[in-house]
């Protein structure tokens, strides 16, 4: 048989083959691995831009998140904003596990992140599971189209109890004596690119889709998290977000 540079055809189609083999082995694993990565630096920069949001309105505007109970246009402020919305099902629909279809507001960075919240503004109701845990809730507070009288809010539909301010974890004996639990709120590092939300384009409940979640033990992340938000500061919540958060500075 003829030898192409000292090897046979058929040694180096055997070659080409098990190299062949093990590409298609190792890629998708390391286009996953890389993915994770990037969704690990996302959120670290996420917590970073609203620690700075908190701290620029703390020293410029003398206000804490605890002293105002508009997180959304509190945090924007100071932000890089590129859109805000404040209803998403005027984008897409998403739904939860249980099928529930929930508005909630959200404002885009200029550096492609999606940050939501709650809206009370669009709603009678006053809180809604967050993507990661059903059983754990968002609460935005109060918004600007809430009228008040003499400083009473004038909705009845909103109960003002549950969120008057982001305090330190709901102690009325911490160090900075803030009564009010923290806020939650979500952040899609990706804006809007898959895979959340896997159905950007959907337009009515029929198409909606739940959000697709980390392990609950962080061991596979996507690229939304869940961030409290305490009187001085941001903090990523839950296993997953704690963990990714962890791996990126490590």
């Amino acid at each position: 048989m003829k030898r192409i540079l000292g090897f046979t055809l058929a040694e180096v189609l055997i070659t080409l083959a098990i190299i062949g083999i093990v590409a298609a082995i190792s890629i998708p694993s390391v286009i996953s691995n890389t993915q994770q990565q990037e969704f690990k630096t996302g959120l670290r920069k996420a917590v970073s831009v609203l620690n700075s949001a908190i701290t620029m309105n703390i020293a410029i505007e003398g206000e804490s998140p605890y002293d105002n109970a508009d997180l959304f246009n509190y945090l924007k402020r100071h932000m890089s904003i590129m859109k805000t919305t404040e209803g998403m099902l005027g984008f897409y629909w998403v739904q939860t596990s249980t099928g529930a279809a929930f508005n909630n507001a959200a404002f885009y960075t200029t550096d492609g992140m999606r940050f939501e919240f709650y809206d009370a503004g669009t709603s009678n109701i006053s809180k809604l599971p967050l993507y990661e845990n059903e059983n754990i809730f968002v609460c935005k507070g109060a918004t600007t189209s809430v009228r008040y009288i003499d400083g009473v809010p004038v909705n009845p539909d909103y109960d003002f109890s549950l969120c008057k301010g982001c305090g330190a974890y709901g102690l009325s004996n911490n160090s900075d004596e803030t009564t009010q639990p923290p806020c939650l709120i979500t952040v899609d590092v990706n804006g809007d690119r898959k895979p959340n939300p896997a159905n950007v384009n959907c337009k009515s409940l029929d198409c909606a889709k739940p959000y697709k979640l980390s392990t609950p033990n962080g061991s596979k992340l996507t690229d939304i998290f869940s961030i409290m938000i305490t009187d001085k500061q941001a903090i990523p919540y839950g296993t997953a977000a704690q963990r990714a958060m962890y791996q990126a500075q490590k």
